[in-house]
């Protein structure tokens, strides 16, 4: 059995070369998997549960069909997906930083948007997203306004993106240090800054960061005590999911 770790896979319904590789290699890791987690950024944005569409929904019934237990936690894109839609697709919902253990040791599995400190005119934005208050009033504004208001932030959010230097979107290394201190972890596991590698730190911790779909991704896989990443193309090309 393997554990599976995917993040940064950007549904849209006008994407659907991501969407037919995303539920093409949940169908093949399902197989062995006793448990994936996606970790932000599932949808490349979020309405509210009470908007969800008709493809949003299938997507839900994809996801509530798989056999193994599933996990998921807020990216910056989707953090407004609530309980409603959770319950709908079989999502177990993790706090916005989770430790599991693995082999004996203690994971660390977040989106990532945190250990980006030096980005400070977003984890202002980010406090500012997250007020409940404010998430309230959003709610009760009409689907068209609350179209154009993510479709604004995401404008925004790519524009920013482009004129700041990589550093400064990138993770920071006090950060990071920080955090697996605080989780009492000796691994991290995060997306956000499509950015995949494997991070070993000078006192033997190590840092997965998952990749972003286009339209595969680097996903991470655990079996029999090894972490390692893996693009979601040759999971599916594998020779035991040939004839699926």
């Amino acid at each position: 059995m393997a554990t599976y770790f995917l993040a940064d896979i950007h549904l849209a319904e006008n994407r659907p070369e991501i969407t037919a590789a995303f539920l093409a290699t949940l169908a093949a890791i399902a197989r062995d998997a006793d448990a994936i987690y996606l970790l932000g950024d599932l949808y490349d944005y979020w309405l509210g549960d009470d908007l969800a569409t008709p493809y949003q929904q299938r997507i839900a019934a994809a996801l509530a069909a798989l056999p193994c237990p599933l996990y998921y936690q807020h990216g910056n894109r989707d953090f407004l997906l609530g309980t409603a839609y959770a319950q709908t697709a079989r999502l177990g919902i993790l706090p916005e930083r989770h430790t599991l253990t693995l082999g004996g040791r203690t994971v660390l599995v977040e989106h990532g948007d945190l250990l980006c400190s030096d980005d400070r005119g977003y984890q202002r934005l980010r406090r500012i997203l997250r007020c409940r208050l404010l998430q309230w009033l959003y709610y009760r504004l009409p689907r068209a306004l609350r179209l154009r208001i993510a479709e604004k932030l995401r404008a925004q959010s790519k524009t920013r993106t482009r004129r700041k230097a990589a550093r400064i979107t990138d993770t920071n290394p006090a950060a990071i240090r920080a955090a697996l201190q605080n989780a009492r972890a000796s691994i991290l596991i995060h997306g956000h800054t499509h950015r995949p590698a494997v991070h070993r730190l000078d006192n033997g911790d190590t840092v997965y960061v998952l990749g972003d779909w286009r339209p595969h991704g680097e996903i991470l896989r655990y079996a029999d005590g090894d972490f390692a990443l893996v693009n979601s193309a040759e999971i599916i090309h594998a020779p035991d999911n040939a004839g699926a």
